[in-house]
């Protein structure tokens, strides 16, 4: 004899609506160019760091280097911010995935960092920083004395 858990009516019955409802709104998310906007996670960054630096690194496809724009606040915030336009497509959209308009991300660096030191590159859609550490924020070997 099998044995199978009992679930009352009105908990199936709540868990098909749940369903279907979820189903109904994946049905209907707009797919057109106006609804089109960046995830709140764009760019995507990279970030390590080594002894004397912190390094970033961000993906831009597609987005020239005279519409990026890069900060330092406060000594450990980074903020990348752009604009990517929408092509000129004659036709309707399909299906759309990459995001169009106006991004700006923070980034809460682990570490301040001198800001006047900050190197930055931009190759093949990719953004690459080398954050020198501040003077502060460095490690310093401690020598220690022994009587």
């Amino acid at each position: 004899m099998a044995i199978t858990r009992w679930t009352p009516f009105f908990a199936q019955t709540l868990n098909d609506f749940d369903r279907a409802m979820k189903q109904l709104f994946q049905e209907f998310q707009p797919r057109t160019p106006e609804w089109a906007v960046l995830a709140p996670s764009f760019p995507p960054v990279s970030l390590w760091e080594d002894d004397e630096n912190l390094y970033v690194e961000a993906e831009l496809p597609g987005l020239p280097a005279e519409q990026l724009a890069v900060t330092v606040l406060q000594g450990n915030q980074l903020t990348i911010e752009g604009e990517r336009t929408s092509p000129n497509l004659k036709g309707t959209w399909r299906q759309q995935e990459r995001g169009f308009g106006k991004f700006s991300r923070l980034v809460e660096l682990p570490t301040a960092v001198d800001p006047d030191k900050v190197e930055a590159h931009f190759e093949q859609g990719v953004l690459a920083l080398k954050l020198p550490k501040a003077a502060a924020a460095k490690p310093r070997r401690i020598t220690v004395k022994a009587e």
